[in-house]
């Protein structure tokens, strides 16, 4: 192309994301607002243009009229920086650019409400694609894209590329590569490297003060690129329950027992909680979520005893009712609870789970009450750093019966189907109404106070 140059700055977090998306074919750069994600598509997009003459790359959004009033109006900063005088050709009705040097821009809109089929995408030849916001678009669109990238030979040496930016989602996006990125599991080729609002030092700091207004939701999701935390959005099994009260850092305080509640799953993994009771006021410390393949009891246990070496303030065992009964796979007279008792019998523990599990309804109604009012004194605080948990609670919804709504998911390599949320919102259920037994029953009966029977002993006050 031409000569001349147009000096530009990219940030430092631009700068390492230039880096991997040279060596990997599928970069994802973002994870939070502000964080320069779109301009660094078009900064990239124009370095591979001009450098590959005759290259054709794709721009994509969800929908025309979101391209129009964004990615189109960050390009068009470039155009009025200078780039203009690279541009041979803007077709603005079929919104293609057109540089001197042949290659060529396309943006368009995935429309998938309109076109279920993506019969857009057939016959179109490119290099790559730069997708802006991916967490708005389909997967089968992402797989389309993979399809259709690279089919253009016309550009001797040129690479294929796909740039994608997103903010953080609890779809395809997250499971495929942001978790796998957080796993160290990424397939070759793929990369991530997030961006916070942080890494850009043009955002002045009146906006940066701003934002602190936002509800802590929106705060930790948008600022912070917090991919563990969703947004609320309507009809929450624990309809009170809040970050900004619920959620604080805890810590350990050997001085007290620990409580470890259960949820009986192995499926996607085998969690189990830890809590501290100093007095009516809960404290979850940690959460363990034994995957495969140490989603078993023996190697949860170990985990516990690897945390917790020194403890020797007595501990206490919670869970789901229905792990009590004999296990035929286990040896006569073993049950779950039994081998969880023999895996921390150096704690001396004691156990405290119910003869059955309370009603869903009533539990989530007391609990709820609990969460807006400290209800009968109980306070309940959940560590930052339990961040399963944190989801679970924004996550779990609530079914036409006042139940729980048990979404499922089928794992895509083993086909086992399984609960996605709520199992450590399950175990927290356990140990409230067993800790606080005589509260709950309290609740029930409209404040008369009964007993609750804890396996085969029973007890008529709560200790802790």
């Amino acid at each position: 192309m031409t000569g001349e140059e147009i000096v530009i700055k990219p940030t430092r977090k631009q700068r390492e994301a230039y880096i991997l998306a040279e060596n990997n074919r599928v970069t994802l750069y973002g994870g939070a607002i502000r964080g320069g994600k779109s301009y660094f598509l078009c900064l990239y997009a124009l370095t591979l243009a001009f450098k590959y003459d005759r290259s054709r790359w794709l721009f994509l959004r969800e929908s025309l009229p979101t391209l129009k009033r964004t990615l189109l109006v960050t390009f068009q900063e470039f155009l009025s920086a200078g780039f203009d005088r690279f541009v041979k050709e803007h077709n603005q009705v079929t919104n293609t650019i057109t540089f001197h040097n042949g290659s060529q821009f396309i943006f368009m809109a995935e429309s998938y409400d309109t076109d279920k089929e993506l019969n857009r995408f057939r016959g179109l030849e490119i290099n790559g694609a730069f997708i802006d916001e991916a967490n708005e678009i389909q997967e089968v669109t992402f797989d389309k894209i993979i399809e259709r990238a690279g089919s253009w030979f016309h550009s001797p040496g040129c690479p294929t590329k796909i740039i994608m930016t997103a903010n953080p989602t609890n779809n395809w996006l997250k499971k495929r590569i942001y978790d796998k990125w957080r796993e160290d599991k990424l397939p070759e080729g793929y990369a991530y490297i997030p961006a916070k609002i942080y890494d850009n030092p043009y955002i002045p700091e009146e906006y940066m003060q701003s934002l602190k207004m936002l509800p802590r939701y929106q705060y930790e999701v948008f600022v912070e690129g917090n991919w563990d935390l969703q947004l609320k959005t309507g009809g929450e099994f624990y309809k009170c329950f809040e970050l900004d009260k619920h959620v604080q850092p805890t810590r350990y305080n050997p001085a007290l027992p620990l409580h470890i509640s259960w949820d009986d799953n192995v499926n996607p993994y085998l969690p189990a909680g830890v809590f501290q009771i100093e007095g009516k006021e809960v404290r979850m410390i940690d959460e363990i979520l034994g995957e495969s393949p140490n989603n078993t009891i023996k190697a949860v246990c170990r985990e516990i005893i690897r945390k917790y070496p020194n403890h020797d303030t007595g501990m206490f065992i919670y869970g789901d009712a229905t792990a009590q009964k004999e296990d035929t796979k286990l040896e006569k007279g073993y049950n779950f609870y039994r081998l969880v008792l023999d895996n921390l019998k150096q704690y001396r523990p004691q156990l405290r789970v119910l003869t059955s599990n309370p009603s869903v309804m009533m539990r989530g109604n007391w609990i709820n009450s609990i969460l807006e009012t400290e209800l009968g004194g109980i306070k309940i605080t959940i560590g930052e750093n339990c961040k399963t948990t944190i989801n679970d609670f924004v996550m779990i919804k609530e079914a036409a019966d006042g139940t729980k709504s048990k979404e499922m998911e089928t794992d895509p390599k083993t086909k086992v189907r399984y609960q996605k949320v709520g199992h450590l919102t399950d175990l927290t259920d356990y140990l409230l109404c067993s800790a606080f037994a005589n509260d709950f029953l309290a609740y029930q009966s409209g404040g008369a106070v009964m007993s609750m029977t804890f396996g085969k002993n029973k007890v008529s006050k709560n200790s802790y």
